[in-house]
């Protein structure tokens, strides 16, 4: 089968966690109240420095003090640990050992022998932090599953270890910070209501609580007096560098480049002036517009790439955080796209955008090959439109639209055909506008139907490179669950 999406996208869900290094993850999902309980839980914000407050709780501290001390031996952080003998047969007391403490992690070190877990989830269901489960015997796990499973149904970071040496592992992944914390990301439009992907169910706190990124809002029209102040000569020398550097000039004047490069100038010496890590504007409010308000902004988002400012089309919110955090991850701008179709039988899909970066494969490779082509045959705009490798394995992924997901799928680009010069009207000869974007790559994925059922909407976010361990850490780190095939490496 073969399905073709324009810009709404088939949601679905299926839940799959997974890394090569971390087992035992599967999560409880009960009959009732699961509405109220399934929700994942924003974290308590990590420190900065190294200095870290773990809880560790036992019924034996004298028989953890290897692993106290192999704890205390982590270069990477100063760990301050409160070991705390307790009764696992007294919950509430518990409970009330970790209220009283302002720790950063709980260990929680469970009796070797029990016949239930009780009722300790349940008391502790405003706990977030993330919690490490150590089995005292790795042959009997059955009460550290059970826990962690009512541990997780209530939003808590719970993490299962099968040993020792795991549970220093994944003690020294949940205390760094998470990746985005304190970014600065500024979108030009309406709050959350984009004009293609809104976003009613978001706020500023909520982004911030959940990812560390702190969004801000202005006027579209607030760019366009700035576009005054641009430096005349800097522009112009832009220009010529994106004429020098193409393979062809298609369709696209020097009016259209120029205006594109007095953007990129003006967003390039906002970032520097005011701290910015992203950008983004709400295009499609006005690029099909007979008078745009501003310049179309393809030309100057694909350099900022470069340049390691994120630059997101469409005020889209969690595809600009899917933006930050696949290139904070990987070092190398993103391709942000539509998926634009997907072929079960083949397992591949086809992605398209307007913009894409000419450093895919890192900051010191050398740029793609690019055309400059104008906005759909619209004759106005200016476009890069690339060369993507054949055979280049990618990393591909998305935030679900309530952030608590994380969808992750490999893939390997392929040959494909050239269609971008598809009319969208061909039986109006007059009309030279194009039906796709300026920009396609087909990718060949593991498990297409899964990916189907699992999208996370129309825009996804491509990266050179596979990053599943690294991506799978941060994750824990911002209690996301992760989503992807059976498989994290690409398909040959």
């Amino acid at each position: 089968m073969h399905y073709q999406f324009g810009a709404t996208a088939l949601t679905g869900r299926r839940d799959f966690i997974k890394t090569a290094a971390i087992a035992g993850l599967a999560a409880g999902f009960p009959a009732s109240n699961l509405a109220q309980q399934s929700s994942r839980r924003a974290p308590k914000r990590i420190p900065t420095g190294k200095a870290r407050k773990l809880l560790f709780l036992s019924d034996s501290p004298a028989a953890y003090k290897s692993l106290l001390e192999s704890i205390k031996s982590v270069r990477e952080f100063d760990f301050h640990i409160s070991s705390i003998q307790v009764d696992y047969q007294k919950p509430r007391e518990i409970a009330k050992s970790v209220e009283g403490n302002d720790a950063d992690i709980l260990v929680m070190c469970l009796p070797r022998i029990a016949s239930s877990s009780g009722h300790i989830a349940e008391v502790m269901q405003d706990l977030n932090i993330p919690v490490i489960l150590l089995p005292p015997n790795p042959d009997l796990v059955m009460l550290e599953a059970d826990l962690a499973a009512a541990f997780r149904i209530r939003g808590i970071n719970a993490l299962l270890a099968h040993s020792e040496g795991e549970a220093v592992e994944l003690l020294k992944i949940v205390a760094a910070p998470r990746i985005l914390q304190e970014k600065r990301a500024l979108i030009f439009g309406r709050p959350f209501d984009s004009t293609s992907v809104p976003a009613h169910n978001l706020n500023q706190d909520y982004v911030y609580e959940h990812t560390g990124v702190r969004i801000y809002y202005r006027p579209i029209e607030d760019l366009r007096p700035l576009l005054e102040s641009v430096d005349e000569a800097g522009a112009r020398r832009e220009m010529e560098r994106w004429k020098r550097e193409a393979a062809k000039i298609v369709e696209p004047s020097d009016k259209a480049i120029l205006e594109s490069c007095r953007l990129y100038m003006l967003l390039r010496s906002m970032a520097e002036r005011e701290d910015w890590s992203a950008f983004s504007i709400d295009c499609l409010s006005f690029s099909f517009s007979p008078n745009p308000v501003l310049p179309l902004p393809c030309l100057a988002f694909s350099r900022l790439r470069d340049e390691g400012i994120t630059a997101a089309c469409e005020a889209d919110v969690c595809a600009l955080l899917s933006s930050m955090l696949l290139e904070a991850i990987s070092g190398k701008p993103s391709y942000f796209c539509n998926v634009s179709s997907l072929d079960v039988q083949k397992s591949t899909t086809v992605l398209r955008h307007c913009v894409a970066p000419l450093k895919l494969l890192g900051p010191e490779a050398p740029g793609l090959k690019y055309n400059l082509r104008d906005y759909h045959g619209m004759g106005r705009g200016a476009v890069p439109e690339v060369e993507f490798p054949i055979g280049l394995e990618v990393t591909m992924g998305s935030f679900s639209k309530d952030l608590k997901q994380f969808l992750l799928w490999p893939g390997r680009v392929q040959p494909g055909i050239n269609d971008t010069d598809r009319p969208s009207f061909p039986n109006i000869p007059s009309s030279k506008m194009r039906m796709f974007c300026s920009n396609r790559v087909e990718i060949k994925i593991k498990q297409a139907d899964h990916f189907l059922q699992s999208i996370a909407g129309c825009h996804h976010v491509v990266i050179a490179g596979n990053y599943a361990k690294a991506l799978s850490h941060e994750m824990f780190r911002m209690n996301v669950e992760l989503i992807g095939p059976s498989d994290f490496t690409a398909p040959a």
